[in-house]
């Protein structure tokens, strides 16, 4: 089993070189994507760790963009190109960390191959923000400059503009949706890269699609002939009711991760049950210790008391 980690990544690169650490070993490989209006120079250390891949191309990420798709997009492409042979690949943020020792985390995909951990449940739902107006309505990317007056824009355009026809795009399609962050095996990731490539009309619509990362490959794996394997996301998030983001985990929230088998929060902004997590979003760098105090209960998990661990020097194994 190889599993690639691809990386979003904008911000606090203490964290990110921290998770890229915890996760390594000779089964995994990093693609990381840093967004162009990040100073790259802060992430260079990330570079000189093992078998870390930066996209050449960097892509200015905005919130419910599709930039942040096509980001998505190059690091599966260089992720492949660099070993097609990958059998797990999963989307993490720079903001997220493994709730589990990396000894269990490959356990656990080697234990389901098959599985491709993404949400995707069918639009419209408004109970979860998934309307059809996300689709229907010509989305403006919301970034700077002129930030404010492009949602005021944009309320016009939902109030007078012509509702966009979504059927002539997606064909046949449902339209699917779910969280941003999935695993899937190296067999869904070629089938979505093939998919992109061979349907242009699907890939333009999706420009102006009000949070295309949360429907893009949704609607592509869910409607696919490995619709049968989609398995709850592995990636704890507690999105309260009325919040327009989840939670920042804080020191209250480790006692749950600590737990020997880490399940979802009953807040996870997703219709379906959640199931057993392997990571979680979204930590800070600031307060450090608990990031340290999340890892130190991971080593504690992965060595538990009582367990002898043995501490042989190399030049012993080695005779």
């Amino acid at each position: 089993m190889k599993i690639a980690y691809l990386i979003l990544a904008h911000n606090n690169p203490r964290l990110l070189s921290r998770l890229v650490g915890e996760l390594s070993s000779e089964r995994a490989g990093f693609f990381v994507h840093i967004d162009s209006k990040a100073d790259i120079a802060s992430f260079e250390a990330l570079r000189a760790q093992p078998r870390v891949h930066f996209c050449e191309r960097r892509v200015s990420g905005a919130w419910g963009d599709f930039s942040l798709v096509q980001a998505t997009l190059d690091m599966m492409a260089l992720a492949m190109r660099h070993d097609s042979g990958f059998t797990r690949v999963v989307l993490l943020s720079g903001s997220t960390l493994p709730v589990q020792p990396t000894g269990y985390i490959e356990d656990f995909f080697a234990r389901q191959p098959d599985a491709n951990f993404m949400e995707a449940f069918p639009m419209p739902n408004d109970d979860y923000g998934k309307s059809l107006g996300r689709l229907e309505h010509y989305w403006l990317r919301r970034a700077r400059p002129l930030l404010r007056l492009k949602w005021s824009l944009q309320d016009l355009i939902n109030k007078y503009a012509p509702l966009r026809d979504y059927r002539a795009a997606l064909g046949e399609l449902q339209p699917m949706a779910g969280s941003q962050w999935w695993a899937v095996t190296g067999r869904a990731c070629h089938y979505m890269l093939d998919y992109a490539a061979e349907h242009r009309r699907f890939v333009r619509f999706c420009h102006h699609v009000d949070c295309s990362d949360e429907f893009f490959f949704q609607t592509i794996l869910g409607n696919s002939h490995l619709a049968g394997t989609l398995a709850p996301s592995i990636t704890y998030t507690n999105w309260r009711p009325n919040q327009m983001s989840p939670d920042t985990l804080k020191e209250f929230h480790l006692e749950h991760f600590a737990q020997p088998v880490v399940m979802n929060s009953a807040n996870h902004n997703c219709p379906t049950p959640g199931g057993e997590v392997l990571f979680a979003r979204k930590f800070d760098e600031e307060p450090w210790e608990v990031v340290e105090a999340l890892f130190a209960a991971n080593r504690r998990k992965a060595h538990p008391p009582g367990e002898v661990v043995m501490d042989i020097p190399v030049a012993a194994i080695n005779g």
